[in-house]
């Protein structure tokens, strides 16, 4: 039987949508054919394309499952009937949660005991992280020590500083549930203080054990690349023995993990990765394929830490893992008791402190509820011979499988409850559109400004006023080629002022057409020709779109076109320890231009100024999550750039991706 790492390869790169709905259609085709091949009768090849078809368009979007019983309705269909054609086809088979076996032992299409609906490797990614999170998660509700619990509150004391008021500290919360267990998910918006977070948990880990193995990762280069830079930043704070011993590197998860040439991992569970402490930012860029294989390939005995925000998009391939993780904190008795010993909480005011209620992507959002046949329910019955109480995953009646696991930061240090920003960035979370339009001000005096421009492309008079936010940028540029002192960081630093945030890439307000009309304009602001045809000039900012390895450049670094001694152009690109290095643009791997970016790529970056452009029309992809992320990615500014109307329908769009994992770990608790 093939091992995970032996039958598995690294995440997909995405696929256009008209191509996308080729390959669904396709693989459709392809298992009708295999159905008559098998013998199946009419029926039973029509019901083998239809859910190919639906199963292959839905993860395409995102979706790791569907509801049989939705889809049977959506042909007027019995859930029975679709059901029994599915497995008389010979392309799909039943399996249950805790079934063994791997991918090689299941037929292309899986029906579980809930009646959702897979393509086989993504229950199987889905069943093994199920596994890998419930196993790890059970070291949370082992009994700790009174002798260990003041030593946990010593040192935390020690690194997090003195309280500031009497409210719960969540921070310090946090590095509780990481010293003490083995699994750690932390939720926290931007200026919520993941980083002091981190740093005060490893310098815990450290004062205990100063030969702690330590790793840093994220999904992309440029999240890895922050991470890293933040941790350096934060170092000076603590003392220099401890300091000194911080890691200074990190890593893509793939890289991490040790993708190879042909895709696989090195590491996984009979190979694990060889750390004692492994941190993990921004979790919510991972989807159920990188998860699966990340969480086994952590040893039993190390300590994972995730780090991300559960109101931010997802990953753009399959699954909303980190969402569904930290949808809903809760403690056990046992943990309350510890929490309050170790930091002198009362444990009845953290009980009533935690969140209770259900966030933008909580399960009825991601799907669960649509599990159940409805209507259907009495050929719902026959799929097992008994089912679980939770069976419909209506979620709250047991207890979570990560109780004592999720921790919500809930103060915000960078934003007040009455800044601009921040009431905005609340107002999209809560889906409450006409408090996010009420803090948008049409006038442009405050930090968070509506330009209505209704134009189907972006009018001259927008396209000046986004050319305008890249005149420091301009300004700098025009310096350095003048034959000034050629201070690239500060070039650098001049660009991630401002950045121009698009929902789509394709389209009169798409990332491509904005792109190529700002360069046109920062060209004519800086008296600069084009070179190199008709793309490459001096100053071109580029962001990497996949990773070269060879190169070291990975997928979100960010690279500004400059000219060598020689005249000829190279690409700058700033390092992680402040050092430059420059790469031909021959040499580039896949790679855009970089005034605008879609909001999917801006993750992980932060600028003191954004322009959140919105497509004329809505779209599929507007979403809140997408609206909350712009928005966020601002420290001092942000305008939305688009009808207030379109605004507003965005704000009350929450992502949904159809999920069983929520259900499928309670079963195995």
């Amino acid at each position: 039987m093939s091992t995970p790492d032996a039958m598995e390869t690294a995440r997909p790169v995405p696929v256009l949508a008209d191509e996308s709905a080729a390959l669904s259609e396709g693989f459709a085709r392809r298992l009708s054919v295999l159905a008559a091949r098998l013998g199946a009768d009419e029926r039973g090849v029509l019901w083998a394309e239809r859910a190919a078809l639906a199963m292959s368009r839905a993860t395409a979007q995102g979706h790791v499952c569907l509801s049989l019983a939705a889809l049977a309705r959506r042909h007027d269909a019995r859930f029975g009937e679709a059901r029994d054609a599915l497995l008389a086809s010979g392309v799909a088979c039943l399996a249950r949660s805790d079934a063994r076996g791997d991918v090689a032992d299941l037929l292309p299409l899986v029906i579980d005991e809930d009646g959702r609906l897979y393509l086989a490797r993504y229950f199987d990614y889905e069943r093994r992280l199920a596994k890998a999170l419930v196993e790890r998660s059970r070291d949370a509700r082992v009994p700790v020590s009174p002798q260990d619990i003041a030593q946990h509150a010593g040192r935390i004391a020690r690194y997090f500083g003195p309280r500031e008021d009497g409210d719960i500290d969540w921070q310090r919360v946090a590095a509780l549930v990481a010293l003490a267990g083995r699994l750690t998910i932390v939720s926290g918006g931007p200026g919520t203080g993941k980083t002091t977070t981190v740093v005060g948990v490893l310098a815990c880990l450290l004062d205990a054990d100063p030969d702690v193995r330590i790793a840093l990762a994220a999904p992309t280069g440029k999240a890895a690349q922050r991470m890293q830079e933040a941790l350096i930043e934060r170092a000076d704070e603590l003392p220099p023995e401890l300091a000194k011993r911080l890691p200074r590197t990190s890593f893509t998860l793939q890289r991490l993990l040790g993708v190879q040439s042909d895709g696989r991992f090195r590491h996984h569970r009979d190979n694990p990765l060889p750390y004692d402490v492994i941190v993990v930012d921004e979790a919510s860029m991972i989807d159920v394929a990188l998860a699966a294989h990340l969480l086994e390939a952590v040893a039993p005995a190390s300590r994972l830490v995730m780090l991300g925000d559960k109101d931010q998009l997802s990953a753009v391939e399959a699954g909303a893992v980190f969402a569904e993780l930290s949808a809903q904190p809760s403690f056990s008795a046992a943990g309350r008791a510890r929490i309050a010993a170790a930091l002198s909480i009362d444990a009845k005011r953290l009980e009533t402190a935690l969140p209770h209620e259900k966030t933008p992507k909580s399960e009825a959002q991601l799907g669960l509820f649509d599990t159940a046949p409805a209507d259907d329910s009495e050929g719902y019955g026959a799929l097992f011979d008994t089912l679980p109480e939770d069976w419909s995953a209506r979620g709250g009646e047991r207890e979570s499988a990560l109780t004592d696991c999720v921790v919500w930061l809930q103060k915000n240090y960078r934003f007040g409850l009455d800044s601009d920003i921040g009431r905005l960035s609340i107002a999209i979370r809560n889906g409450d559109e006409h408090a996010a339009l009420e803090a948008l001000d049409p006038s442009g005096a405050r930090a968070a400004v509506l330009f209505d421009d209704g134009d189907a492309a972006l009018s001259e008079r927008t396209l000046a006023r986004l050319a305008r936010g890249f005149a420091p940028y301009a300004d700098a540029l025009s310096a350095v080629l003048d034959g000034g002192e050629a201070d690239h960081a500060a070039l650098f630093d001049a660009l991630n002022r401002f950045r121009v945030l698009c929902a789509t890439r394709k389209g009169p307000r798409g990332v491509d057409e904005v792109n190529a009309r700002i360069a046109a304009k920062v060209r004519e602001q800086a008296g600069i020709a084009l070179a190199l045809g008709a793309q490459w000039f001096a100053g071109r900012p580029v962001i990497v779109t996949r990773n070269d390895y060879a190169l070291g450049l990975f997928n979100g670094d960010i690279g500004i076109a400059l000219p060598g001694v020689d005249g000829s152009l190279r690409v700058a690109f700033r390092m992680a320890d402040g050092a430059l290095r420059y790469v031909s643009p021959a040499a580039l791997p896949p790679h855009d231009t970089a005034f605008a970016l879609t909001v999917h790529k801006s993750q992980g970056s932060e600028f003191e100024h954004a322009a959140l452009v919105l497509p004329g029309a809505f779209v599929r992809v507007l979403s809140r999550e997408l609206v909350y992320t712009a928005i966020t990615r601002a420290k001092r500014k942000v305008e939305v750039i688009g009808s207030a109307a379109i605004f507003a329908q965005a704000v009350r769009e929450p992502t949904r991706r159809d999920s069983g994992l929520a259900a499928r770990m309670r079963r195995l608790a």
